[in-house]
């Protein structure tokens, strides 16, 4: 640490340098590329798969992340940014991604970026279809940290030659892409395609590459060449024979679903870096700064597990690395200081987005990696906190505040159907009440109505025919009275049962010459008949009142 320091103040700061000449961030470099760079190289650096909409979303996510600061945390001389990852010590967290044709952007290539990586003492992992070969690579600068990303193509023997080479040359680690069976499509290269300079070219697989690899040719086309040898019928066992034949640590990359990192945990690779490629694979993917959580959780203390795709800021490595990331990979960004100003510019770059990444963990209260956790960053909707709000958080649907203009239609619907459903349930429990009620009569008219049908029958004026009434002996006979209960009344109930004043109706005028007792009363006892008991009460009840009409002459007014 001290000879690094050294060395560094016998030279002007990158970050002075890049306020000096308008270059304090990643974007301003990008801006400068623009301004500087043939317009298919952009294209190249830039472009995503598509409608390039999971490039914009890598950006948005981290955008929505927020810091929440500690204060007070005594965090003095204890301030460290190193990081030990696959038994390696680096002095940062942060590592230069795997980029295809470094040359396109400057002619040094993938040399001036591994030589940033060593200043720095962070990992380089060289691509395998770089215009760099891993022999010269190797020779140009030999102490930088190197790991060497590859494919499972389809002839093998072109991949294990590949993996000796890398062994051969001093590799560290192997990273394995598994989330390429095909090739993106980019719409931005096929409106002005990409013709590779004369110098340019896979240098991996160009004759004199390397003794297995000079067998073998590469076409005109990259994205040809690699339509022929990528293998969309790959499966996990792939995985499995390339650590059979390699001592290397194995990283796999290109992971975003749980279910995949638990079969890569049980296979036992070394470790996973959460990515979607920078958003060039799939289009409308999630972005890996909202999966790494979850992937975290599942398999986070049984390997390690990195992060790259739209990191661009020191805030967005503090981000990552609070979620649980051991490392975290820039791509685009070392692409644009390599375009601006060679190993300079990769350089600059790397010391943004260090110093940037300092400031934040002190502001946060943060002194050494070990310090972050996941409650210093939270997502924009966590900010305001209201009761109400943490309510609603434990139901994901969150139906009580959401409109009907949110709604999909197929849900509107639904909702619908359910209301009716409820409705009709309801209508049905009421109706079953009702004809409940009805059967349940009143005590007191019970009794009454019973006395005044026996008065009726004993009557002697009644017992012979009427004119105007059919006959009371082709009538069924009455039920029995039920016995008598203690039934309370039923104040609720609104059809079937009246409340009516039967004090009248055993009275009968004795001093008459015919005394008909039920004069006046025959509505009340039509009353507290029951609907269940049917035709027979009906009938017996337009009876009485044929008997009392004015015509009958048995009839005592």
């Amino acid at each position: 640490m001290l000879l690094d320091h050294f060395f560094r103040t016998k030279r002007p700061s990158g970050l002075s340098e890049a306020l000096r000449c308008e270059l304090a961030s990643v974007a301003d470099y990008e801006r400068r590329m623009l301004e500087t760079v043939d317009r298919p190289v952009v294209d190249y650096c830039r472009g995503g798969a598509a409608s390039e909409q999971t490039v914009a979303h890598n950006r948005t996510a981290f955008d929505r992340l927020r810091i929440r600061p500690r204060c007070l945390q005594r965090i003095g001389g204890s301030r460290s940014l190193t990081v030990t990852s696959l038994g390696i010590s680096y002095r940062l967290p942060i590592g230069i991604a795997p980029m295809a044709l470094q040359r396109l952007a400057h002619p040094e290539g993938e040399k001036a970026t591994a030589s940033a990586a060593r200043t720095f003492g962070v990992p380089f992992v060289l691509s395998v279809l770089s215009s760099v070969s891993i022999e010269e690579l190797a020779e140009a600068v030999p102490r930088a940290p190197k790991w060497f990303q590859l494919y499972i193509f389809k002839d093998r023997e072109l991949t294990e030659c590949l993996v000796r080479r890398a062994e051969k040359a001093r590799f560290r680690a192997l990273v394995v892409c598994v989330d390429t069976p095909i090739p993106g499509l980019s719409r931005a290269e096929r409106r002005s395609p990409l013709v590779l300079p004369p110098k340019v070219t896979c240098a991996n697989f160009v004759p004199g590459g390397g003794d297995a690899a000079g067998k073998k040719s590469c076409s005109a086309s990259v994205l040809d060449y690699v339509r022929s040898q990528l293998d969309p019928g790959l499966g996990w066992d792939a995985v499995r024979w390339l650590m059979s034949i390699t001592t290397l640590p194995v990283v796999v990359k290109g992971i975003l679903n749980r279910n995949d990192a638990l079969i890569a945990a049980d296979i036992g690779v070394h470790g996973l870096i959460v990515s979607n490629s920078g958003g060039r694979q799939l289009d409308c993917a999630p972005a890996a700064i909202e999966v790494l959580p979850e992937i975290v959780h599942a398999v986070g203390s049984r390997m390690e597990v990195m992060l790259d795709s739209g990191v661009s800021q020191g805030t967005d490595v503090f981000k990552a690395l609070a979620l649980g990331a051991r490392m975290v990979f820039v791509g685009r960004a070392a692409m644009y200081g390599l375009a601006v100003n060679g190993q300079r510019g990769v350089e600059e770059v790397l010391d943004i987005i260090k110093t940037e990444l300092e400031s934040t963990m002190l502001n946060a209260g943060c002194g050494t990696l070990a310090d972050l956790a996941p409650e210093h960053v939270c997502h924009e909707t966590e900010v305001l906190y209201h009761p109400a709000l943490e309510r609603l958080r434990s139901s994901w649907r969150m139906e009580s505040i959401r409109s009907d203009r949110y709604r999909s239609r197929v849900r509107r619907r639904h909702e619908e159907a359910v209301d009716i459903e409820a409705e009709v349930r309801d209508a049905c429990e009421e109706s079953e009440a009702r004809a409940d009620g009805t059967t349940e009569r009143v005590t007191f008219q019970q009794r009454s109505v019973d006395d005044a049908i026996a008065a009726v029958q004993s009557c002697p004026e009644s017992q012979g025919p009427h004119p105007s009434a059919p006959t009371l002996t082709n009538l069924p006979p009455p039920p029995p009275p039920p016995p008598y209960r203690n039934v309370p009344l039923q104040l609720n109930v609104p059809r079937g049962i009246y409340r009516t004043n039967t004090n009248n109706l055993s009275r009968c005028n004795e001093t008459a010459a015919t005394g008909c007792p039920l004069e006046g009363n025959s509505r009340t006892a039509r009353t507290g008949v029951s609907r269940k008991d049917g035709a027979a009460r009906r009938l017996r009840a337009q009876s009485l009142q044929n008997l009392c009409s004015p015509e009958s002459a048995n009839c005592n007014r």
